[in-house]
This record gives structure tokens, C-alpha cells and sequence, in this order.
């Protein structure tokens, strides 16, 4: 009889949250851990401090439970958060011994903000056809046109339209 996998393959390595609080002394509470995407993923350091780990022992494989912790994420602290991603098996605690040196933030772990101009040219193609536009309804078409860039702000996103400053 042949096997058959239906659904994607997961590529998380490693433990969830709750599996990783519940072998720990307060589950886990004043501990240092993080994802092993963070790692993967970006240059500047990103993990959480536990603040307070609720895991919902009655769950056998232990991915429920609700959990906060004071986010560093590439660098910046961002406060005591909600951890949304506790149920993912990617998951790595830092040994004691390690946690002085791991969360020790120099120049180099902070990422640096970007500088975005407020307008851009419009594409060459739309600009044409606007000019065209104008034309035929007898307005003035020789204005540059620009596009204003707006800029969404969250957490994650620290860019800043050079107007800003």
C-alpha cells in the first residue's frame, strides 16, 4: 500500500512554545527564547523575554495555551506583546549561560531607518497617456506629474518619508 501526503509539508524544526514552558521551573518565566525563523531570517537579533506563559495542559500535544512576553524584535524593543505564535514548532530556548551575551544589543544588531522620498515619477506609459488626456480636454499637460507616496505605520515598518525628518 503506497503512502499519500495531502497538504503542505511543514518546515518548522523544533519544539512549540508550550512545550518548551511546561519543562521549565515557573513555565518559563523571566527565560529567554525565540524562533528559529527569526534567526533564518534577519541580521539583527529577535526574541522574547517570557513574561507569563499560560499553557492549556489539557491539549496532550501542547501547541494551545496563551503566552506574553517583552518583544525584541531586529533590535528594537517593542513592550510587553501577546505571543501569537506559540502553537508553531520552530521555537528555541537560550540556555542561561548564553542570555547575558545573546541579548546584549550593539550598533550593528539595530536595524537603521529608511529614508523614503515623498513623490516619484509617474511610470513613463501612464504618463503619456495622462498628458493625452489632457490634451483632449484643452488643459495644460506640461506640469511634471509626480506620485505621492503614503507610508503605512506599524511595528515593523520604520521607514519615514523623507518630509518627515
Amino acid at each position: 500500500m503506497r503512502i499519500r501526503y495531502v497538504g503542505r509539508i511543514a518546515h518548522f524544526k523544533g519544539k512549540t512554545l508550550y512545550e518548551i514552558a511546561c519543562n521549565l521551573k515557573n513555565f518559563g518565566e523571566g527565560r529567554v527564547v525565540t524562533r528559529l525563523n527569526f534567526l533564518n531570517r534577519y541580521p539583527e537579533k529577535s526574541y522574547y523575554r517570557l513574561t507569563k506563559v499560560q499553557p492549556d495542559l489539557t491539549d496532550l500535544k501542547l501547541r494551545e495555551g496563551v503566552a506574553w512576553g517583552e518583544k525584541i524584535f531586529r533590535g528594537d524593543n517593542l513592550g510587553v506583546r501577546k505571543i501569537e505564535t506559540g502553537q508553531k514548532t520552530d521555537w528555541k530556548l537560550i540556555p542561561k549561560e548564553e542570555e547575558t551575551d545573546f541579548c546584549k544589543l550593539t550598533e550593528k544588531d539595530k536595524r537603521d531607518q529608511r529614508i523614503v522620498p515623498a513623490t516619484v515619477p509617474f511610470p513613463p506609459f501612464l504618463e503619456a497617456w495622462l498628458k493625452q488626456d489632457l490634451r483632449r480636454k484643452g488643459k495644460d499637460d506640461s506640469a511634471p506629474f509626480v506620485l505621492n507616496l503614503r507610508i503605512e505605520k506599524s511595528f515593523t515598518n520604520r521607514a519615514k518619508l523623507s518630509t518627515e525628518q
